[in-house]
C-alpha cells in the first residue's frame, strides 16, 4: 500500500474552482473522531494518529477560529478507511466533492478522484 500526503479542504465552489470552508467545527470534529476511533490518539491541539497493522493515518486539524481551515493527512490506508475518516470529520454527508491538494505535487483533486487511487 503506497503512502500519501495531502491537505483536505471543504468542497470546491462552482466559481473559480476554489475550495469552500471545511463544513465542520473544530471541537465537534475532534469529538466525533474520538467517538468513532477510541483507539486513536487525538489531542485537543488538533493532532491525530490512527494506526493498526493495516493502516496508518497521522494528521493535524488546522483551525481558523472555531472552524477548520484544512486537515493535513499522511499515511497509508484503504479507500474505505479514508472516506470513513473524512465522513467522521465532516458534518455533511457529501464528501466526494471535498478538495484535496495532493503533496508534494501540489495538485488539486476532488476527494472522490483521489480516493480511487487507493486500494479497496
Amino acid at each position: 500500500m503506497s503512502e500519501f500526503h495531502l491537505h483536505l479542504y471543504g468542497p470546491f465552489t462552482e466559481e473559480g474552482g476554489q475550495p469552500s470552508p471545511f463544513p465542520s467545527r473544530f471541537e465537534t470534529a475532534l469529538t466525533r473522531l474520538q467517538t468513532a476511533y477510541p483507539e486513536a490518539l487525538i489531542e485537543m491541539d488538533g493532532s491525530v494518529a490512527w494506526a493498526s497493522p493495516s493502516h496508518q493515518l497521522v494528521g493535524m486539524l488546522y483551525d481558523a477560529g472555531e472552524a477548520i481551515e484544512y486537515v493535513e493527512l499522511r499515511g497509508r490506508c484503504s479507500r474505505s478507511q479514508l472516506l470513513d475518516f473524512v465522513e467522521n470529520l465532516a458534518e455533511e454527508g457529501q464528501i466526494g466533492a471535498f478538495a484535496v491538494m495532493e503533496l508534494p505535487q501540489r495538485q488539486w483533486k476532488k476527494l472522490q478522484h483521489f480516493a480511487i487511487q487507493l486500494p479497496e
